[in-house]
């Protein structure tokens, strides 16, 4: 595509393979109308995928006008995703017998709430307020350093 100026960075990379891979494998006129161009694209792409430079070079020379902004928009997409990744709260795992699940599983209807919420709300005042909690703080941050 002449005068393109987007450039697809080694972070990104990954996310612009993953669409394009996406758009090869589902719609097979995405990449050219004819079928001999449409198979030498692809012969060229999976070369041209491993590294960002050479895949650029793929891109500028078989995406159009519209297929690079799809593929902007895929890579702004899963940039979003993994910037909302780190304010994510970490999720654990934990093991209930089915009798506590269930007892959970009502109180967070009622209380319209996730498991989690419940036990912060149920549980968590009445943790946060001890004596034990003070202690097990300042054990964990002591384990930590």
């Amino acid at each position: 595509m002449a005068g393109q100026r987007y450039v697809i960075r080694q972070q990104d990379k990954n996310a612009a393979v993953s669409f394009i891979d996406d758009q090869i494998t589902n719609n097979s006129c995405w990449l050219a109308t004819d079928e001999t161009q449409h198979l030498i694209a692809r012969l060229e792409y999976r070369d041209a995928r491993y590294d960002s430079i050479t895949l650029n070079e793929w891109c500028r020379k078989w995406l159009n006008e519209n297929q690079w902004i799809q593929l902007k928009n895929a890579i702004s997409i899963a940039r979003d995703q993994i910037e909302n990744q780190k304010y994510r709260p970490q999720l654990k795992t934990i093991n209930l017998t089915h009798t506590a699940w269930q007892i959970l599983s009502e109180l967070a209807t009622h209380d319209e709430a996730t498991l989690s919420e419940v036990i912060i709300k149920r549980l968590g005042n009445e943790w946060l307020n001890s004596e034990n909690h003070i202690e097990i703080i300042a054990r964990h941050k002591a384990n930590q350093s």
